[in-house]
């Protein structure tokens, strides 16, 4: 089954790929396919970006911070404060002088993931849905679930991919509520989840490749749905997130590790799909109430 493509510098504008902006950040590193992120001080600079496929959010997280430019022809001239955010959409040319230093938060979401979501809504666009260009707006939800998906980029690790995966439905049905307010009439729903056979096929691909990160798109491919349709029915069926079951599937796999092998943590780790021993253990006791050394002691005493 083929991987989606990673989301990786050479999807972007590239605005800090050659310039005196060292990037703090990012998340070219970590295998993530549905969103980019990079966090960098910002030093004044002029530039114009050539349009890309996927649509780009920039958080101001210090400031205020002075831009002129052009965005589909409009002239920009304004102060974004701390906390504001522009929305450079897909497929648009811009042109951007900062006049200040500021800390920003640079989050691309693909556009593919949010013409799925918005299909999944009820809204009926054969080309995709279009966004509307944003600057020095607030929106405080999504500068939330931006900071949540910088503390994942920080934290590291390849297990992160489906969580982050499931953080792009929230940000582009956001995005997406933000430019088209009314709410289209929905189709019938399918309110019985994920048919038991489609079910079985999931729960037999996560027990086959737990050892190794899991996608969310690669789940939906097993379901035979899309990504969004998927998550739906899968939390009807399961009662938990796709996120949820395959981080209670590795718990369960390192609990029977624990109590009938002699393997060191860090093997464990390494087999059950953990980004390293401290995520395990951090994990585990979180799921399981004790650390995977108790556990042991206490499983094979």
């Amino acid at each position: 089954m083929a991987a989606a493509a990673h989301f990786d510098i050479g999807d972007t504008h590239g605005l800090f790929a050659s310039s005196g902006n060292p990037v703090q950040i990012s998340s070219a590193a970590l295998g993530w396919t549905s969103l980019f992120l990079s966090e960098q001080e910002e030093q004044p600079f002029e530039a114009s970006a050539e349009p890309v496929p996927d649509h780009l959010l920039v958080f101001h997280l210090g400031g205020p911070a002075q831009i002129t430019g052009v965005i589909e022809d409009k002239k920009i001239t304004t102060v974004i404060p701390p906390g504001g955010l522009c929305l450079w959409p897909a497929n648009s040319p811009f042109s951007i002088e900062l006049e200040n230093s500021v800390e920003t938060l640079h989050l691309y979401i693909r556009s593919s993931i949010v013409n799925e979501v918005a299909a999944s809504l009820g809204y009926d666009y054969p080309d995709g849905i279009r966004l509307r260009p944003r600057v020095g707006q607030r929106d405080e939800l999504l500068e939330q679930l931006a900071l949540e998906v910088r503390s994942v980029a920080a934290s590291g690790g390849s297990s992160t991919a489906l969580y982050v995966d499931q953080m792009a439905l929230a940000i582009a049905a956001r995005l997406i509520r933000h430019d088209y307010s009314a709410q289209p009439a929905p189709a019938a729903a399918n309110n019985r989840g994920l048919a038991r056979g489609r079910l079985k096929r999931v729960e037999d691909f996560v027990e086959a490749h737990l050892e190794r990160p899991i996608q969310l798109h690669e789940l939906s491919l097993v379901g035979g749905l899309s990504v969004s349709h998927f998550v739906r029915q899968f939390k009807l069926a399961t009662g938990v997130s796709p996120h949820q079951f395959v981080l209670r599937r590795r718990v369960e796999r390192a609990k029977r590790l624990l109590s009938h092998s002699d393997q060191s943590l860090a093997q464990i780790a390494y087999s059950c799909g953990f980004s390293h021993q401290e995520h395990l253990t951090h994990t585990f006791r979180r799921h399981v109430g004790a650390t995977p050394g108790n556990y042991r002691r206490s499983a094979q005493g």
